[in-house]
Parts: C-alpha cells; sequence; structure tokens
C-alpha cells in the first residue's frame, strides 16, 4: 500500500547553454547549448517528489508509444520509481526548456503535445490499476491535458469514496468544480483567482473570506499556495491558517507546486495533522524554487 498518483504524465527536456553573442539571423540571443537533462514532469514530478521524502509511491498516467514515452519509462526506471503507463495513440507531453547557465535564467520553452482523449475501456483500465495497487491517499495531479475527463474524474471519486481512500487535487481552474467532496484541493494564487472570478489581491484576510465560500460550496479543506509570500489553509472545520515560507531566493518556481502538493500527501500519509503537512509543504517548495528546473526535494534538504 502505498501513495498513489494519477494525472498528466510528462517528460521535461532541460537544455542549458550560454548566450555570447546576438543572432546573426534575427535579432534575438543566441544560446549555445552545453549539456541536456531530462526529467520527469507533470504527475509525475510529484510521484517523484513523494519517493524522494522517503515513502512508497506508484504511478499512473497515458504516455505515447513514441521516443519521448520510452524516455519516459527509462527516466522512471532510472530512480526506481514504480509506474503503470497507459499508452495511447496521442504522442508523450514533452516539454523543452531552454536555460542560460550563467544567470540560471528559462529563455524559452517549446512544448510538444496534443489533447488526450481516453476512451471507455482505457478509463476502466486505469481504474483497475488503481484498484490494484491500493492506496493508502490519492494524489491526483491534473495539468488539463485531456487525462483527466469528467468521466474519468467521477470513476477516481467513486472508487476513492468507496475504499475511503483521501483524494489530494491539484487542479487547473477548468476542472476544478468536477472534484467537489474530495478531501483536499490546492489551488495556486493565480488559479484561485480564476476559480473565484475575481481579480482579488494576495491579501490574508480577502483570501481567507473567499476561501472560505469555496470550502463551504465544494465540501473540501483547501490550501491556497501564495507564490513567495505563503500558503493559506481553510478547512471543513472553519480552521484558518496563514503559513510563511523560508524561501532565501527564487530562480524557478518550476515544479514548486508539484513539490507542495507530494510532501503534503507524505506528511499527511505518515499521520501528521493537516496544518502539519502544510507547514511541511512550504519547507519543500520553499527549496524547490531555490533550484533551477523541474525540482526534486529530499527528506535530507528539508531537515
Amino acid at each position: 500500500m502505498s501513495i498513489v498518483v494519477i494525472g498528466d504524465v510528462m517528460l521535461d527536456k532541460f537544455s542549458y547553454g550560454r548566450v555570447k553573442r546576438l543572432n546573426p539571423e534575427s535579432p534575438c540571443p543566441l544560446l549555445h547549448i552545453e549539456n541536456e537533462d531530462y526529467k520527469l514532469g507533470g504527475a509525475a514530478n510529484v510521484a517523484a517528489n513523494i519517493k524522494a521524502l522517503g515513502e512508497e509511491t506508484s504511478l499512473v498516467g497515458a504516455i505515447g508509444k513514441d521516443l519521448s514515452g520510452q524516455m519516459f519509462v527509462d527516466a522512471c526506471k532510472e530512480i526506481d520509481l514504480p509506474c503503470t503507463p497507459l499508452y495511447t495513440s496521442f504522442p508523450t507531453i514533452t516539454k523543452q526548456r531552454f536555460i542560460e547557465k550563467t544567470y540560471h535564467q528559462q529563455m524559452l520553452r517549446v512544448d510538444y503535445e496534443e489533447r488526450i482523449e481516453l476512451s471507455e475501456k482505457e478509463q476502466d483500465s486505469l481504474i483497475s490499476v488503481l484498484s490494484s495497487l491500493q492506496p493508502t491517499h490519492l494524489v491526483v495531479s491534473d495539468y488539463n491535458k485531456g487525462t483527466m475527463s469528467p468521466e474519468l474524474i467521477t470513476k477516481i471519486i467513486a472508487f476513492a469514496n468507496k475504499q475511503q481512500i483521501p483524494i489530494l487535487v491539484d487542479s487547473k481552474p477548468q476542472h476544478m468544480t468536477y472534484f467537489k467532496g474530495v478531501y483536499l484541493m490546492k489551488p495556486n494564487f493565480k488559479e484561485f483567482r480564476e476559480l473565484i472570478g475575481k481579480d482579488i489581491p494576495n491579501d490574508d484576510q480577502i483570501i481567507e473570506q473567499e476561501a472560505q465560500k469555496i470550502v463551504e460550496e465544494y465540501d473540501i479543506n483547501l490550501v491556497v499556495t501564495r507564490g513567495d509570500k505563503w500558503a493559506t489553509l481553510v478547512t471543513k472545520d472553519w480552521k484558518v491558517s496563514h503559513l510563511h515560507t523560508q524561501a532565501k531566493q527564487v530562480y524557478d518556481v518550476t515544479g514548486a507546486g508539484d513539490t507542495f502538493i507530494a510532501a503534503l500527501a507524505v506528511a499527511l500519509s505518515t499521520g501528521k495533522t493537516l496544518e502539519e503537512a502544510v507547514v511541511f509543504g512550504n519547507k519543500a517548495s520553499a527549496i524547490a524554487v531555490g533550484k533551477v528546473g523541474t525540482s526534486i526535494v529530499t527528506k535530507e534538504e528539508i531537515a
């Protein structure tokens, strides 16, 4: 039994180089590539962080029968991450980032993807996999790339409710309405504003008021991550906590939300209270933003 992560899995490619002159063909920087790296992205980054934090985990997601799909499987094997891929006719979602090494700055991102559409048979296959894995906690990482359709979300919630498995959700605002009644949702501040349909300031009192409305309407616990400020937790029993981060310097926010919900799931699976789990998630994501690229945070770093 372990924490199971399901959602939109991706392969992240990082191309690192230095800019020494302008491109003579066009008025833009010319990046001379020095090295490249491949990492697990999306839902796979959540699972990789859970494993790095010392908890058993399994990953379930859809990939293509292509070179990127094989590289994705190899990346899972490289870190000993148990993965059950569903092979589809769609290409493996791949995101390539070009990084200037001198200043640790991302210059450009290129996405290779098509919207995934799973058949009913494929959806049922994923539910069968979840059942066989016997999760203690279920993390849904929904990047709105198509894997997590409304139909599949309904089936996942029905499965989890029957087995009394808490679901932790990190989803885009377009899908959050489908997750009513789950244990917890974790939007970032931008997503939270989209969810409530208001352009509010990053203010404790205002966020608290709006979050309480969502908690009541959706019947969930809610954590709003607030960038380099902090996170706000509002629980079903109306406890409110504004928890500060300790990030010293922000280099790259890529994957910080994945790290947060991974750490949250790990803390809950080890018996921590929800507030303690959010504090742990805050510490982990504060370390993640101090790194360049899709970040893995270890329990030793947090300690």
